[in-house]
């Protein structure tokens, strides 16, 4: 006797509503509203005036095309220079930050008496407006009244001449070492023990744990903080502002100062804006750098 063979049911797909087609996007159409008002019109209107020739209020007055690149940004000398220290600055500060958080996030991995108060400090900076901390270093690097001279009974200007670059720049290492300690911290808990358990079974010692294992392991965390950092070091300005009370150097006139010093001091809106569509495209490709070199350093 033959066998029935049992026909599947076929499934019957209801056809969607308009409402349940437009649904999802009216969740996100509060969220895209904010975007296009405050980030995805100001950018565009960025890029319309960076090929105008603008008044002192920034309105739009005759069309130059690609010449405010070509004649009054490329075409001079003291944009390269920014650039120059521009990314002189983000390669100490992005990799300075990292190390600091890196070196602060080993010391309190342990628990031991005193660990908790040590972590809220060294993640106090990410709490601290950028503004608030430059006074507060202003002071501190004062030449003659300033706590440092007084410790170290000298009169060196910190904020002016060689030690300019050096002194803003260690300042901005401190203001982004919190928020690399808070992250790398939270990677550093999610090291699996039997790994360092293992290896101290074999012999291995401190640096060999800590470059096989721990970086190994974090290396997503530090990939991370990585671009975090050199973004957030190419946008820094009110620590240049404050510390150098407006007169900056050629090592520590960054890309943002000038940009902020074009529009708002030498009402040259058309200039700034070109700067802030080439500081756009940099960022662009150093983080698309980070991500096809990404598979090959970072573990996950």
């Amino acid at each position: 006797m033959a066998r029935a063979t049992r026909v599947p049911t076929p499934v019957l797909r209801t056809r969607k509503t308009f409402y349940q087609i437009i649904e999802p996007y009216l969740f996100l159409l509060p969220a895209l509203a904010v975007f296009a008002v405050f980030l995805y019109y100001p950018f565009g209107r960025t890029i319309y005036l960076s090929t105008w020739v603008t008044d002192a209020l920034g309105r739009p007055k005759k069309y130059v095309g690609f010449d405010n690149y070509s004649i009054r940004l490329f075409g001079k000398p003291d944009f390269w220079a920014s650039l120059g220290s521009t990314l002189q600055f983000v390669g100490v500060v992005a990799l300075g930050g990292l190390i600091v958080g890196m070196i602060t996030s080993l010391l309190t991995y342990n628990r031991y008496k005193g660990s908790d108060f040590c972590a809220a400090v060294y993640a106090m900076p990410v709490a601290i407006a950028s503004a608030a901390a430059s006074m507060a270093f202003r002071m501190i690097f004062h030449p003659t009244g300033g706590l440092l001279n007084n410790l170290m009974g000298t009169q060196i200007n910190w904020l002016g001449g060689t030690y300019q670059f050096w002194s803003v720049a260690m300042v901005t290492i401190w203001l982004q070492s919190g928020i690399n300690f808070i992250f790398i911290s939270a990677g550093l808990k999610g090291v699996p023990t039997e790994l360092y358990e293992s290896c101290s079974i074999d012999g291995a010692n401190y640096w060999q744990r800590l470059f096989h294992i721990t970086l190994p392991a974090i290396s997503p965390t530090l990939f991370f903080q990585i671009i975090i950092n050199i973004i957030n070091a190419f946008q820094s300005f009110s620590q240049v502002k404050l510390l150098t009370n407006e007169s900056p150097n050629s090592s520590t006139n960054l890309i943002v100062y000038a940009i902020w010093h074009d529009a708002f001091r030498a009402q040259r809106f058309e200039t700034a804006a070109a700067r802030s569509v080439v500081l756009f495209v940099i960022i662009l490709i150093i983080t698309l750098i980070q991500f096809s070199f990404e598979k090959r350093s970072v573990n996950y």
